[in-house]
């Protein structure tokens, strides 16, 4: 499976429920941050994964963490971010 094609399965996986938040959000950064050739996306994608990047590579779970401002995100916003670029990359 080549890193875009892995990005995708991770969107769905999670949208299914088959991934907990801080795995998702590991796999992810690692398979876009590291793995993935950005010339391989078209403009919005690289625009709407390279923000869900931004989210899943600041997700803190630990309360201490998202007391400091504009530094972490809760699951709740990282999961709203996900099913954003979910509807729009995928569901369509």
């Amino acid at each position: 499976m080549s890193p875009k094609e892995n990005i995708y399965y991770l969107l769905r996986e999670y949208i299914n429920g088959n991934y907990e938040m801080e795995i998702f959000c590991d796999e992810y950064t690692q398979t876009f941050d590291i793995e993935l050739d950005y010339n391989t996306l078209n403009e919005e994608e690289y625009k709407l994964l390279a923000e869900l990047s931004v989210f899943t590579g600041r997700f803190s779970p630990f309360e201490e963490d998202l007391k400091i401002p504009n530094v972490y995100f809760r699951e709740e916003q990282v999961m709203r971010k996900i099913k954003e670029v979910y509807n729009k990359l995928i569901k369509q």
